[in-house]
């Protein structure tokens, strides 16, 4: 088991974001697979709705977990989350990568022995346990009840919708499995949410007590979250794996109707507004002709150019007074290959 399962909340514009860095390697190197782990989402809203950092969730949602939540057990796990950082011991959250029901998830967890949970605090802080964990210490089998009573609460609140996701996460897993077989994983890498970044061989995850790890010969495990629009929760130590999660798109778009299958292998990869850009570049364009084909504002335009530059997809020049954009060679030979 890894040291601890970190949750990071949507850094304010005012400040400077901070971030852990996973040193991938080569990418022809790197084993990529998809996990459906309703827990990694569950504890994301949890985390949300008891004061932690907040994960961009719908306010209707966040309310309906509340409601669902035992006074007693929301009072006893509540100290454990600050509006900066939730750092729960790996022991606590069994996100079910190895595809376990929910159920049995929750029953690791209340098997759980007072010298384990002591031994997953003092991962977190080998020293002196921090003072919120001090008092589940004193009552360890008691804090561990309260903890099962929460998240069982939780996930019937929240069951229906991740059921709801299903759509969404089945092709969010298509658009790896494209992503893994086209050689565009870091055009994947780089469009994985807002909040992360991937630039020489290296994932950027944002962290405030940041480190560097190797992935080394581990694989890397893609969680897709369906909870909120700012979510990040990783763990990067386990021996044999890393793993994060990160937002599952369009999840704004759920309970607003179906969810369409993209109908090409470019906007699979790259998502509608990106493939629809990275096509009207046959030949070179403005921001604002850009924003005019995609019938949106500048900003929207410019955000997705900025990704797709990341990406190395697309380059930008200014030409006179004009920012000019152009399709790079490697741009081309995606469109050409995907298309």
């Amino acid at each position: 088991m890894g040291r601890a399962v970190t949750a990071e909340m949507v850094s304010p514009p005012t400040r400077s974001p901070q971030h852990t860095e996973l040193a991938l390697g080569r990418l022809d190197q790197v084993r990529v697979s998809v996990a459906q782990a309703p827990m990694a989402s569950l504890l994301s809203l949890v985390v949300d709705a008891l004061g932690g950092p907040r994960q961009g969730i719908s306010p209707a949602w966040t309310k309906s977990i509340r409601r669902g939540l035992p006074v007693d057990a929301a009072h006893a796990v509540m100290p454990m989350f600050d509006r900066t950082r939730a750092l729960l011991p790996a022991c606590l959250t069994p996100l079910g990568i190895d595809g376990s029901p929910v159920s049995e998830q929750l029953a690791r967890v209340a098997d759980l022995s007072p010298d384990d949970l002591s031994e997953g605090v003092s991962l977190l802080a080998p020293d002196e346990p921090p003072p919120p964990w001090q008092g589940a210490l004193r009552q360890p089998r008691k804090w561990l009840s309260l903890y099962v009573q929460l998240l069982s609460a939780a996930w019937q609140a929240y069951s229906p919708i991740w059921q709801l996701s299903s759509a969404l996460r089945a092709r969010e897993t298509e658009r790896i499995g494209a992503a893994a077989v086209t050689g565009g994983l870091d055009v994947l890498f780089a469009g994985l949410s807002n909040r992360t970044r991937y630039q020489d061989e290296t994932l950027y995850l944002p962290d405030r007590l940041p480190y560097r790890v190797e992935l080394d010969d581990r694989p890397i495990v893609l969680v897709p979250l369906a909870s909120g629009s700012g979510a990040s929760i990783f763990n990067l130590d386990e021996p044999d794996r890393a793993w994060l999660g990160y937002p599952v798109p369009g999840l704004g778009r759920l309970g607003a109707g179906s969810v369409q299958s993209a109908n090409d292998s470019l906007t699979l990869l790259l998502g509608p507004i990106r493939a629809s850009i990275l096509r009207a570049l046959d030949r070179p364009n403005s921001m604002g002709g850009l924003a005019d084909h995609l019938d949106a504002g500048p900003s929207t335009a410019t955000y997705h150019c900025s990704q797709l530059a990341s990406a190395g997809l697309i380059l930008r020049k200014r030409v006179g007074r004009e920012v000019r954009i152009y399709r790079t060679p490697r741009g081309d030979a995606l469109v050409d290959l995907l298309s």
